[in-house]
């Protein structure tokens, strides 16, 4: 969960870096709650990408633990896959999230054999294909009015 110390703690531990970390909302209003401003630029492009597989980095209310932030700008997705969204929705609304992969390593395949080796780190999963499919999402910056992709 994206406000609990100890969760924030054991995915620094896993990802061996401090962050900072995507969030996964439920829902368009809880990833829009965030913001610090909604800017018409933020409004269009939170209609236009979710559900989906675009994360938007925009300015963001404080009150998060601060693995969260980056400059104070939250990277956020309310993603595409239903079983993601109810899996946040379980959680408060925000989901601490991260990639399986570790910063300049090969994409990693979830298996069972590398379920074991993670498992002090990986409290559960998703049984089913991501919407993603493996793929990275593409990240969209967002300040006032001003769009900026980050990684395509």
């Amino acid at each position: 969960m994206a406000t609990s110390r100890k969760g924030v703690r054991a995915m620094q531990q896993f990802k061996q870096r401090k962050g900072p970390f995507l969030l996964l909302a439920d829902s368009q209003s809880m990833a829009l709650s965030l913001a610090r401003f909604i800017s018409p630029a933020l409004r269009r492009m939170a209609r236009q990408s979710w559900p989906g597989s675009i994360t938007l980095v925009f300015p963001a209310r404080p009150g998060l633990v601060s693995a969260c932030y980056q400059k104070s700008q939250l990277a956020v997705r309310v993603d595409g896959n239903a079983e993601v969204r109810l899996l946040a929705k379980a959680c408060g609304g925000l989901l601490l999230s991260s990639s399986l992969n570790r910063k300049g390593r090969q994409t990693a395949v979830p298996g069972c054999r590398y379920h074991m080796r993670h498992h002090r780190h990986l409290q559960g999963r998703i049984a089913a294909a991501l919407a993603s499919g493996g793929r990275a999402s593409k990240i969209i910056s967002i300040w006032r009015n001003d769009c900026a992709i980050i990684r395509q």
